[in-house]
């Protein structure tokens, strides 16, 4: 960690203020709530439970597309969370989520440079490690399982990395240059590997290194170990989940890009959500803007958050004031400076590399929750960039302090569906589930219909039961004859002809769906009151008792169409 060495009092402070800010954030995350999110009812407790206990030859999409996502990242949580009480379990997480505090500030140290007296650079470094910390989005993620910021860990990590050492990646012989910077791309690509949507910061932190000063062939080699160190990583944490993927449905991302992969479990679409990507160069050059105004237009929930936006300003603002000195310069017959000072490779890299995530995000997801790493690094990057402005240190530093503090001030989280604690403090679970009592659970067939997020209550239900989701917005009864479909209407066919007893488990906004899906796999509601299942996560689900349309023996046997 990097910290003064010849001011102690100024060492001292930092630490402290380092070593307890994890532990305040794991604070934090505990007062805002217990999480109770959509997609930790719909896949994160599901899918750790499914590998852990190795139900994928049982249930068929119980959690819908999230199903298929590697679960890896997942574990730990649901591990912690079977033997400690609900709120340690938050803590915990929030205290990991906090640590990015840690690499803030040392990336904001690292590109002050040595000129700056150690006591201001530990300061300034500090004050932009929490502006970075306290972000609408951020903090809105606290103590949630999004993962959004423990990914940040990889990717901040691996910046910090790549620029560290002092500058031994622009400026060291090859072995270690290539080493380092090898390294750094195994941390931002394990980051992929526990969830896809870090792609975007892959790409961006790897081509930066081709822009990023040097000779050619070194910028090459920069980028070509770097990118080696993604894939590794990237192979390391979801090999072996591309590897079942690619065994089991013929698609290593499944069912992601099956119009390329055609795999039969699914139908030949790409699977993507694009509904956030802005249309047209005009609407894409003013989004950060856009959705500054409306936060709906890059997520589900209002939050407030100016950081990326100013980052945005600030980049575009400084690339113009670097063109215009350099211009002058070459006028006047000089070379042109466009640095003042500092490690200005380390500053340039990760302006760069925050600048290309940025593009490449906007054109696969524009989806906010995917873009927090950048706006924890955005007070960096600003700092990076007004570092680069033709003006006194005094005029820098004051400009950089206002920004800080506007953006610190006016940030306000969102809600991802927060629950109420528990009134057993030390001993509640994360997910208590209450079903009723089944009499056949050997000769049980459970299915699922709608949209609500409903896979968490697996767990709750006797192990032998399989789960079955016969529509949801990812597989539907006129998606035809695709083997998911198939798998189903042969586990129903074959518990209709040995007597199974069948359940729906849906919500009560979603009943509709017994007299619209449940006939298309000759099934319907036995007429009966339908009973609660009752959680510490949501609202009481119903359960309720289904029954063939008629005997087995009459029954139309094809396949769904």
């Amino acid at each position: 960690m990097p910290l003064p060495t010849q001011d102690r009092s100024a060492r001292r402070l930092v630490l402290s203020l380092l070593l307890a800010g994890p532990f305040l954030f794991g604070l934090w995350a505990v007062l805002l709530g217990q999480d109770g999110n959509w997609d930790l009812r719909n896949y994160h407790w599901y899918n750790a439970y499914a590998f852990l206990t190795g139900r994928w030859g049982m249930d068929v999409a119980p959690a819908q597309v999230a199903s298929f996502y590697n679960p890896t990242l997942d574990l730990p949580f649901f591990l912690a969370a079977q033997v400690l009480p609900a709120r340690l379990v938050e803590f915990l997480l929030g205290s990991i989520q906090g640590a990015n505090l840690v690499l803030l500030y040392g990336l904001a140290w690292t590109i002050q440079g040595t000129q700056t007296p150690e006591r201001r650079r530990a300061l300034v470094a500090l004050a932009v490690a929490v502006c970075g910390m306290v972000g609408g989005g951020q903090v809105g993620l606290l103590g949630t399982t999004f993962y959004d910021n423990v990914i940040s860990l990889f990717v901040l990590g691996g910046l910090l990395v790549a620029i560290g050492g002092d500058g031994v990646a622009w400026n060291g012989p090859n072995g270690p240059a290539f080493r380092r910077v090898a390294l750094a791309g195994l941390l931002v690509g394990g980051g992929v590997g526990l969830k896809q949507p870090t792609i975007v910061f892959a790409v961006g932190t790897c081509a930066a290194f081709l822009l990023a000063g040097g000779t050619a062939w070194r910028r090459l080699f920069l980028a070509f170990f770097f990118g080696l160190g993604v894939l590794a990583g990237m192979a390391l944490f979801s090999g072996h989940w591309m590897w079942f993927l690619w065994s089991h449905f013929q698609n290593p991302l499944f069912p992601y890009f099956n119009n390329v992969f055609h795999s039969p479990w699914g139908t030949p679409d790409p699977y993507r959500d694009d509904k956030f990507i802005p249309k047209g160069p005009v609407a894409a050059a003013l989004f950060p803007l856009a959705w500054a105004l409306d936060p709906k237009l890059v997520g589900e929930i209002i939050f407030r958050d100016y950081r990326v936006l100013t980052a945005y300003v600030v980049l575009l603002l400084t690339g113009a004031v670097v063109l215009a000195g350099w211009l002058r310069a070459r006028l006047a017959g000089g070379a042109g400076v466009i640095d003042i000072g500092g490690p200005a490779r380390a500053r340039r890299y990760l302006l760069l590399a925050g600048a290309l995530s940025y593009l490449v995000w906007l054109k696969l997801f524009a989806i906010y929750r995917y873009l927090i790493p950048l706006e924890m690094l955005a007070p960096v990057l600003i700092l990076a960039a007004v570092a680069l402005w033709p003006a006194s240190a005094r005029v820098r530093g004051g400009v950089t302090a206002v920004l800080l503090l506007l953006l610190a001030a006016t940030g306000q989280s969102g809600t991802w569906a927060r629950v109420p604690w528990g009134d057993r403090p030390w001993d509640a679970k994360v997910s208590e589930v209450q079903a009723p009592p089944l009499p056949r659970p050997d000769h049980t067939v459970m299915l699922m219909t709608g949209y609500a997020p409903t896979s968490f209550l697996i767990p709750g239900f006797p192990a032998q039961i399989p789960f079955l989701r016969l529509q949801s917005y990812f597989i539907h009864p006129d998606q035809g004859d695709i083997l998911l479909n198939r798998r189903m209407r042969q586990r129903i066919d074959q518990g209709i002809a040995d007597g199974d007893d069948f359940y729906l488990l849906v919500a009560h906004w979603e009943t509709w769906t017994i007299d619209q899906i449940l006939p298309r796999y000759g099934l319907t509601g036995a007429g009966e009151p339908c009973q609660p299942v009752t959680s510490t996560l949501d609202e009481p689900m119903l359960l309720c008792r289904i029954i063939p349309l008629q005997p087995a023996a009459g029954r139309d046997m094809n396949p769904v169409n």
